[in-house]
């Protein structure tokens, strides 16, 4: 097209000054006359050769990225694996050390003799069920890490899973004068699943739930239908969570101050999630500062493809 007066170019062939290629442009002006103007494309001295070793140095470093993160991936598998190793090894003495505090707890072989003996007792009690709990945990979330979920399917009643775990919290929700009530809506029955890992699931929410919840309080547990899904929610009237809080809290040994204060190991929530994860499944949480907590977990009713 023609610009500011000048008519179509031409192409003409490109010729050699001095070792130069050079590629002339000719226009035509409005006026008769022509414009040629020259362009120098030969590509600079050793231009080639240094494109050759930037190419070369890239792909160095692709490599040694790529070496990088083998090495990375095989150092934290290699360190998952001691964790399951020693979390095997610290099992046995600690079983040991609670069965014989709770033989100290019963005074089975005769009376302690000081109160505080038993006082004692039942501290090491608590402490070894705490630390062989988060040990347990840690060894559940190593695996799940490693890809070894290790589910045993089979056909589970849900609302005996939900009453298992009802009764398994009654002592302390009873103590903190908190009511539990239970919907089963949509006619879900069984879903197929890991019984044990389901248990597991399910008490680690109404754990939490009774944890953060006021004395007085309501806990409800929901059972329904979603698509090709069952929903089992928990919710409680407790103090509820800031949209940060709730990231947090789904990151393993992440806590809020509540959750400090309760004496919680940060790694409930976490494990629920890569629990639901491995049933194919999923996690979400719903909540709101002063409006209570409602976390549900999505579970295909036929199990995991």
């Amino acid at each position: 097209p023609t610009i500011s007066g000048l008519a179509p170019s031409y192409r003409c062939p490109d010729f050699v000054i001095g070792g130069q290629r050079l590629q002339p442009q000719a226009l035509s002006l409005a006026d008769g006359g022509m414009l040629v103007s020259f362009e120098n494309v030969e590509p600079p001295p050793g231009i080639e050769e240094r494109y050759r070793r930037t190419i070369d140095d890239l792909r160095a470093q692709v490599v040694a990225a790529e070496k990088a993160r083998h090495e990375a991936q095989q150092k934290a598998s290699g360190r998952k694996n001691t964790l399951i190793a020693t979390s095997h090894e610290l099992r046995t003495p600690l079983n040991a050390i609670l069965g014989f505090a709770e033989m100290l707890k019963k005074e089975m072989f005769g009376p302690l003799g000081h109160e505080r003996y038993r006082e004692y007792a039942s501290i090491i009690h608590e402490s070894g069920s705490y630390l062989l709990s988060l040990i347990d945990d840690l060894l559940h979330l190593a695996r799940l890490d490693a890809g070894k979920s290790d589910l045993n399917l089979d056909r589970v009643e849900v609302l005996k899973v939900i009453l298992d775990c009802v009764k398994t919290m009654e002592p302390l929700a009873a103590r903190a004068h908190l009511g539990i009530s239970v919907h089963i809506y949509d006619g879900i029955t069984q879903i197929v699943g890991d019984d044990m890992r389901l248990h597991q699931m399910v008490l680690n929410l109404l754990s939490n739930a009774v944890k953060f919840t006021k004395p007085g309080g309501e806990i409800s547990i929901e059972v329904f239908r979603k698509g090709a899904n069952a929903g089992i929610s928990v919710s409680d009237s407790g103090m509820g969570l800031s949209a940060d809080d709730i990231a947090r809290v789904l990151k393993p040994f992440e806590q809020t101050d509540a959750g400090r204060k309760a004496h919680g190991t940060g790694l409930g929530l976490p494990l629920t999630r890569e629990l639901a994860l491995a049933h194919g499944g999923e996690l979400m949480m719903e909540s709101a500062v002063g409006a209570g907590t409602t976390i549900t977990i999505l579970l295909p009713i036929d199990g995991p493809r």
